[in-house]
């Protein structure tokens, strides 16, 4: 008499979505998130050739070092992962979401997550470098751009938590 569980990706999300932390055994599964996600989300921006690079430009070593050092939640529907978000103290360093679940709330989630742990430690902010395809995403939550032309690493932004912002 198990619960049965919907699995298709285009189904709102709601209470089958859960966080929880990842563990080092999920590295390879993390790597091909975060890389299936530049590949396909953000080529458009950025174009084929520059995505590939940034998408192969890191590899297991970096996945593994964020595992150890920093919190790594991912958001997942039954058994399987939908994104994934790396917080270090004050800062969303990733959040990759897998193609198939993009557009459906699972950023969005694994956005408020982040926050609410960041806000949880004490912090009054949160800071993130946005890629140029995440930036409408982002904005759209109440982040504010810092600066003027974007980094390698994006463009720097900000949140203020506890604000009643999106």
């Amino acid at each position: 008499m198990g619960e049965e569980v919907h699995t298709d990706p285009k189904a709102p999300v709601n209470s089958l979505l859960a966080m929880r932390r990842a563990t080092p055994a999920e590295a390879s599964i993390l790597l091909a998130i975060r890389r299936e996600a530049i590949l396909t989300l953000a080529a458009p921006a950025y174009g084929v050739g520059r995505a590939r690079e940034w998408a192969e430009g890191s590899g297991r070593e970096r996945i593994e070092r964020a595992l150890d050092l920093n919190e790594v939640w991912v958001a997942t529907r039954g058994d399987e992962l939908g994104g994934w978000v790396e917080i270090d103290e004050d800062r969303v360093e990733g959040l990759y979401v897998r193609p198939e679940y993009a557009r459906i709330g699972v950023g969005s989630a694994l956005l408020r997550h982040a926050e609410s742990q960041i806000e949880s430690a004490g912090h009054l902010t949160v800071a993130l470098d946005a890629s140029l395809n995440a930036e409408p995403f982002y904005l759209g939550r109440g982040y504010e751009a810092l600066g003027g032309k974007p980094t390698d690493r994006g463009r720097p932004m900000r949140k203020r938590l506890g604000d009643s912002s999106p």
